[in-house]
């Protein structure tokens, strides 16, 4: 299993669409915090408000700017090598499929943790920096956040794989991505029934929702749940994801 993860790890620290997407992930994040920083400042001096940022709430809701760049990148470590015909090399490198796809999930599961905190941690950074007086520099709650940045990035990160690999193709599990955890649950809110309801609530962007704004300090108390849960939800769906995409690379050729 080690030299599995070992040959993981050199393709994706090696591959350039990576770190574009790092990149892009990083700008994104970095980004909407320094405004949200900007926001939380002139309100202090604009109206003479008595605003306040805790400065790892800026992180940590930013990761929802930095994501779209996440899934690409998982999505890319696994249909990257379809596209390319690569998939052939992996498979004759690692000829046991569920070794290989075990620790292509765990590399890719740790390298967005990895991200996870420390984006957080720069996000939050630059929030407070950038609201000067209002920022709240909680240490214990930053580290906090910064926790379930890592939980919540690594969940994501595994889903997409799991859904890129049943694909196969990038446009197809950007595609399964984006409807379950994002369209869903926009549209089944609109139908009044409650066992509908009761189904969002544990989609995983309902579950991320939780997970993000559940564990700020001012956090709303109507969420179905709190953001342990959430991370739980979330981890059930990248599990099963994952399921899906070993079933289907188990019974399908390469």
């Amino acid at each position: 299993m080690s030299a599995a993860l070992a040959f993981e790890w050199t393709k994706l620290r090696t591959l350039r669409s990576t770190w574009w997407c790092l990149a892009v992930a990083a700008m994104l994040q970095v980004a909407y915090a320094v405004l949200v920083g900007l926001d939380a400042r002139l309100d202090l001096e604009g109206s003479g408000g008595s605003s306040t940022l805790p400065v790892g709430d800026a992180g940590l809701l930013s990761i929802q700017f930095a994501q779209y760049a996440l899934i690409a990148a998982a999505l890319l470590a696994i249909t990257g090598e379809y596209s390319t015909g690569t998939i052939g090399v992996t498979l004759r490198a690692v000829p046991l499929r569920g070794r290989m796809l075990a620790a292509k999930a765990a590399v890719v599961a740790g390298g967005a943790a990895l991200t996870g905190v420390v984006l957080t941690l720069v996000a939050a950074v630059a929030a407070g920096l950038a609201a000067g007086t209002p920022a709240v520099w909680g240490i214990g709650d930053l580290l906090v956040d910064c926790a379930t940045g890592a939980g919540y990035a690594a969940a994501l990160a595994v889903f997409t794989l799991g859904l890129g690999t049943a694909a196969r193709s990038a446009v197809g599990g950007l595609t399964a991505v984006l409807v379950i955890a994002v369209v869903l649950p926009t549209v089944l809110p609109r139908i009044g029934l409650d066992v509908v309801a009761d189904v969002n609530d544990y989609l995983p962007g309902s579950a991320g929702v939780a997970v993000l704004y559940g564990a700020v300090s001012d956090a709303a108390t109507d969420q179905p749940y709190g953001p342990a849960i959430g991370l739980l939800v979330l981890a059930a769906w990248a599990a099963a994801a994952l399921g899906t995409g070993y079933a289907v690379l188990r019974r399908r050729d390469a």
